[in-house]
């Protein structure tokens, strides 16, 4: 017999503010546990402890964690597009390709050091299908290319470059994130990304 589909979506978008200060609370809460206790101690009856509010309430927006973890996704990548127009505006000042990159890296490595936990969380246990990756890595690659370009010498394919580049920095990221996590507030870690796509784009 065919396991069920798990429902990842939330059952209603809140209206009211009053509907918006329950669905914050339940973010806020469910970040909570996961940094502190993991996914293991994630279920909806802890988030709605834990935000202060009543189990029906919780359900009244969300299925499952799942759902829940789907719209604390939803947020982070918000969260990414806010951070991709300011360092936009720092990429602008840099003169040199190292300058650029470390703008770039910098980002990224900021958007796993708040929560690590939930970062894990959604690569873990999220379903890929559900994951918001489709809707902004066409735009990403789009922006990492405009930038980078101009300090490309003797690169054949830039975009497939800049592909590149862009896939291994969130494997890197993700990895340290599920794995390692300390390693996201070391200076050193940005500076040996950095190093290792500056030597990939700067070709002979």
């Amino acid at each position: 017999m065919a396991k069920a589909k798990l429902a990842t979506k939330p059952r209603k978008s809140p209206s009211q503010e009053r509907s918006r200060a329950t669905v914050d609370a339940i973010m806020q809460a469910s970040t909570y546990i996961l940094n502190e206790v993991g996914w293991g101690g994630l279920n909806t009856n802890a988030i709605a402890e834990r935000a202060g509010v009543n189990i029906a309430s919780l359900y009244q927006f969300f299925p499952n964690k799942q759902a829940v973890i789907a719209e604390l996704q939803r947020r982070h990548a918000t969260s990414i597009h806010a951070d991709i127009s300011q360092a936009l505006e720092n990429i602008s000042e840099q003169p040199t390709l190292r300058g650029v990159l470390k703008v770039i890296v910098k980002m990224v490595v900021k958007e796993h050091q708040s929560a690590p936990e939930v970062h894990k969380a959604i690569s873990e246990e999220l379903p890929l299908s559900q994951r918001c990756i489709q809707d902004d890595k066409g735009e990403m690659l789009k922006q990492m290319l405009s930038l980078l370009q101009p300090f490309m010498k003797n690169v054949p394919d830039p975009e497939l470059a800049c592909y590149m580049v862009g896939i291994s920095m969130q494997a890197i990221v993700h990895q340290v994130t599920n794995q390692r996590p300390e390693l996201l507030n070391y200076s050193s870690l940005v500076e040996e990304m950095v190093t290792l796509i500056e030597r990939f784009l700067i070709r002979d």
